[in-house]
């Protein structure tokens, strides 16, 4: 994704929050599948079932992992419009220009004054 010059600080961190986003959702699933396979090395508190703190870890971790992905994502898809509008203005702008510049000095040939 290619970004202004001027943003490339936002557009760094947004893609840090996706980053992070991603890393906690990774984390939450091989915790909990880590606390559902090593069973003999990772002990529980008694009153909780194994797979009660493993669907609690699972689901905090992407509890905690939306946010992050979606907020760096949104940053990022502000950015891209904010290009995507600068370059339509850039384009309007130049035609604008030619127009102007065709009422100003219309184009000489047959049919026209000279």
């Amino acid at each position: 994704m290619t970004t202004t010059g001027g943003f490339r600080f936002t557009a760094f961190w947004a893609s840090v929050l996706v980053g992070f986003g991603f890393a906690f959702a990774v984390v939450g699933v091989v915790g909990a599948g880590l606390l559902m396979l090593l069973q003999a090395e990772i002990p529980v508190p008694t009153p909780w079932s194994r797979s009660l703190v493993a669907g609690v870890v699972l689901v905090g971790g992407l509890v905690i992992a939306a946010p992050l992905v979606l907020m760096g994502q949104l940053v990022q898809i502000f950015l891209d419009q904010r290009r995507l509008l600068g370059r339509i203005h850039r384009r309007l702008r130049r035609f604008e220009d030619e127009r102007e510049s065709e009422r100003s000095h219309p184009m000489r040939g047959r049919g026209r004054p000279p």
